[in-house]
């Protein structure tokens, strides 16, 4: 790893402690990822919304990372690490609460894109706090565990779903992140005081945000990372937000069972995100692992779609189609610190990669929805897939040139 960019950690050693409950910020964040799929045949029933629509309040949520991915990570580069993470957590709260009272599409709408917001600016924040209190030498193990955040997050509120919106709806799931963000929030507070390099460190301005951006998004490292990330999420996004509307429509499962069983396809990312850590401390390189991963995954897609074949081989599929794919995000998400211009752009750096994360994850279910509807059923979903992940291998053969001789 490139470690000139590494400051020097205050801490002797590693406080794991912390680290963890970084992580746990972020998962807690992806609890509104992980909320919607579940429910999402419920509000289309009771909103009366299309499945292209619903595709939509899906993807809502990632318009402002999409838009303003590096500005944000400029943006808590200069006004604190700490601050953005907790104004992060509480904006997330405030859409959670504000979406479960509303009875508007339009409404609900502006809620997932605030939530959004929210989860934007953990995402860039948590990452650059880990990456201040981690010691060098544990740095890629710190940096794995975080990349486990989303699909942590996203299976374990998948699980609870069920418990939740027997009795009390999906509304009641809604206001249930919002009380579980707000007592986090106020975790986070109690526990990060006093923790270094997390104060202003230098005057912040329009302009400097501005500069800090452009400098960020034209650097060819950063983009790159981005673009292979936005390949790799608009594939995950669109088969697991789309997956308990696919096991309900055709194998009449119920909504408690599918969202069971889309968790567990979801949470097998996790050891492949600690795997993709792991692979790359043995010597892995980077654009191995993308080239690798991105081939696997769009040939898996053929059979999660073939409706000719037996349920276990398509649900088998999936969970390697996760599985597997979780390494892609450890190798990206280890990248910031070797590819960040200079050691103060780490956060619009990480904003960068993120930003990539919420253009993948935009387009992906408006996408597959619009192919499932044009073309009359999922058969046709296998071309998203297969088309970013060709993408996905050319950009990984750009990177590979770049990063010659750079770790």
């Amino acid at each position: 790893m490139n470690e000139h960019v590494h400051p020097a950690s205050s801490f002797e050693n590693t406080p794991w402690f912390l680290v963890l409950i970084l992580i746990g910020s972020g998962v807690v964040a992806s609890f509104q990822v992980g909320k919607a799929p579940p429910v999402l045949t419920a509000m289309r029933h009771e909103l009366g919304m299309s499945l292209f629509l619903s595709g939509w309040i899906l993807s809502a949520f990632n318009i402002i990372g999409l838009t303003l991915g590096s500005a944000s990570g400029a943006a808590s580069d200069g006004l604190g690490h700490r601050r953005v993470l907790v104004l992060g957590l509480s904006l997330q709260g405030l859409g959670s609460l504000f979406g479960g009272l509303t009875h508007q599409v339009p409404v609900l709408f502006m809620t997932r894109v605030l939530e959004g917001l929210g989860f934007l600016m953990v995402a860039v924040s948590a990452p650059s706090l880990i990456f201040v209190i981690t010691r060098s030498r544990d740095l890629r193990l710190a940096l794995a565990g975080w990349s486990c955040f989303l699909p942590a997050g996203a299976s374990a509120i998948m699980l609870i779903a069920p418990l939740v919106t027997d009795p009390y709806g999906w509304r009641g799931l809604w206001i249930l992140n919002a009380l579980i963000l707000g007592g986090y929030t106020l975790f986070i507070v109690v526990c990060t005081k006093g923790l270094p390099n997390t104060k202003v460190a230098r005057r912040i301005t329009l302009l400097k945000i501005v500069r800090d951006s452009v400098k960020t998004s034209t650097s060819i490292g950063p983009l790159l990372l981005a673009l292979i990330f936005s390949t790799y999420t608009m594939r995950w996004l669109a088969m697991m937000g789309f997956l308990p509307t696919l096991l309900t429509e055709e194998y009449g499962l119920t909504q408690n069972r599918a969202s069971v069983l889309t968790a567990l396809v979801v949470a097998v990312n996790v050891p492949g995100n600690l795997a993709g850590g792991w692979l790359m401390s043995r010597g892995v390189r980077r654009w191995q692992l993308i080239m690798a991963v991105s081939l696997i995954m769009g040939l898996l897609s053929l059979f999660i779609y073939a409706q000719g074949l037996p349920f276990g081989i398509r649900y088998t599929s999936c969970l390697l189609f996760t599985g597997i794919g979780g390494i892609l995000p450890a190798s990206l998400i280890s990248g910031a610190p070797v590819h960040a211009p200079s050691p103060d752009l780490l956060a619009a750096t990480n904003g960068m990669v993120m930003q990539g994360s919420q253009l993948g994850q935009l387009a992906g279910p408006p996408a597959l929805a619009y192919l499932v509807t044009v073309y009359g059923g999922w058969q046709a979903s296998p071309w998203l897939h297969i088309g970013s992940a060709v993408l996905g291998i050319l950009l990984a053969v750009w990177l590979a040139v770049l990063e010659r001789g750079k770790e």
